[in-house]
């Protein structure tokens, strides 16, 4: 895999690793979550680079190009709404694999498979335990199983579009595990 320098730590990393930006012709930057927009691009980790990102890091990626108008504030909120409406059109293309509610998560933690398990912050405390204990018993049972804290339910409703969801369970493969990453920083951004 290609390997690209981020533009806060200067280090070098995989390229799917990183988020790539780039730049209009106005001098706006947009994120490109799906790394095929045309253009020069630059790129930032995942994690503390992207909560440490600053213009000055942008301006200097693009020698000026970049609006000094807080571009990054603005990129902040335009990687948000690019991962909520990635992470929407996910669920909707995947809605018969996700097991949603306590009983079907349940169900789901039974079965062979790997799994991952999104549960949300608020949720109840006697869910919080049961689903806490029973990943714990699937992991000593040698199955695999991830265990996410998901941001609020409320979120989580409003991307599943329910009602209410407090727990949700998908297979744990490739594609799911990028998705968990989009989602975790959609819901951090959206806070």
């Amino acid at each position: 895999m290609t390997e690209r320098r981020c533009i806060v730590c200067r280090q070098s990393h995989a390229k799917g690793d990183l988020l790539r930006l780039v730049c209009d012709d106005e001098g706006s930057v947009w994120p490109d979550v799906r790394q095929k927009a045309p253009g020069r691009g630059a790129y930032v980790c995942w994690g503390e680079c992207l909560e440490r990102l600053r213009d000055k890091h942008l301006r200097a990626a693009w020698k000026g190009r970049a609006r000094a108008l807080e571009p990054a504030r603005a990129l902040r909120q335009r990687l948000a709404v690019a991962l909520w409406e990635m992470c929407r059109q996910y669920v909707r293309r995947r809605r018969g694999a996700l097991d949603v509610g306590r009983d079907a998560v349940m169900r789901r933690l039974w079965e062979d498979a790997p799994v991952l398990v999104l549960l949300a912050e608020n949720a109840g405390q006697a869910l919080r335990r049961q689903i806490e204990d029973a990943c714990a018993r699937r992991a000593q049972a040698g199955r695999e199983v991830a265990l996410h804290r998901a941001g609020p339910a409320e979120l989580l409703a409003r991307l599943l579009e329910r009602e209410k969801v407090s727990v949700l369970a998908m297979d744990a493969g490739p594609a799911s595990k990028k998705w968990l990453r989009d989602w975790m920083w959609c819901a951090r951004l959206m806070e």
